[in-house]
Formats: C-alpha cells, structure tokens, sequence
C-alpha cells in the first residue's frame, strides 16, 4: 500500500466491529478499515459499551456488511493507526460516503484532529449541526 491519499480499493465488507470499523479482504489479507473523520459510540468488546453504541454497530452492518466498498486514503492524514487499521474514507456501492451518512443519520458524530485536514472535515461537521438540529440518533433528547 502507498502513501496518504494514494492508496485504493474496492473490497467486501465483513464483520463490522462497531459503527466506525469493519474488515475487508485485499490481496486474500484481512484488513481492519477504520473510517475516516467519523468516532461512533463503543459498541462493547475491547471497550465499554457507550450509548447508542449497538445502534451503530447495528446500521453499519446494514450499510456495509456483506456490500462492496471504495476505499481511499486522505493526503492529509496517515494511512494506517497505532491499532494498525487501514484509515480510509468508505464511499458505499451507491456512490454515498459512509462516513457523512452516518453523521448525518446520527449514528456517529464527526471526528476531525486538529492536525487534519481531511477533504471532507467541513461537510462532517456540517452534517453533525444538522443531526443534533433534528435530533437524530444519538442527538436524541432524552
């Protein structure tokens, strides 16, 4: 795999971990693809289960599961995490980025470091001011 913003590829999603990570098969090699510029609540596991946490565990795998996916990296961030995950935007076989989706749907909220800039950190945050305006999701008031 190249560097940022170089790298591409079109894989089956499997075994969705929570609402912001899954696995792809590239090459015959599993793959943990960590969606960039979104941070979804913990679904259990390796951390504590967070509200709405299986929600969004729950809509990625309706949304990925088992469906082919784009993958590309971003030049202005790394292509790969400290847990070794492949950090990638995730456009969906119907041409819709996964990641906007899921912040708009409020499944996920937008999740851009200081130090990026990725290519879609404004339409996030975009899309997370009009999630939290329609309580949807996790924006739901209690």
């Amino acid at each position: 795999m190249d560097g940022p913003g170089e790298f591409y590829a079109t894989a089956e999603a499997y075994d969705v971990i929570d609402g912001d990570t899954f696995r792809v098969r590239i090459d015959g090699e599993s793959i943990r693809v960590r969606v960039l510029g979104i941070n979804a609540p913990e679904s259990g596991g390796f951390r504590e289960e967070q509200d709405w946490g299986e929600e969004a565990k729950e809509y990625a795998r309706k949304k990925l599961e088992g469906r082919m996916v784009h993958l590309f990296t971003d030049p202005g961030a790394e292509v790969f995490d400290q847990y070794d995950r492949l950090l990638a935007h995730v456009v969906m076989e119907n041409g819709i980025n996964y990641a906007v989706l899921a912040v708009a749907d409020g499944m996920a909220e937008a999740y851009v470091l200081r130090h990026q800039d990725l290519t879609i950190g404004d339409t996030l945050e975009k899309a997370e001011d009009l999630a939290q305006a329609a309580d949807r999701g996790m924006w739901q008031d209690d």
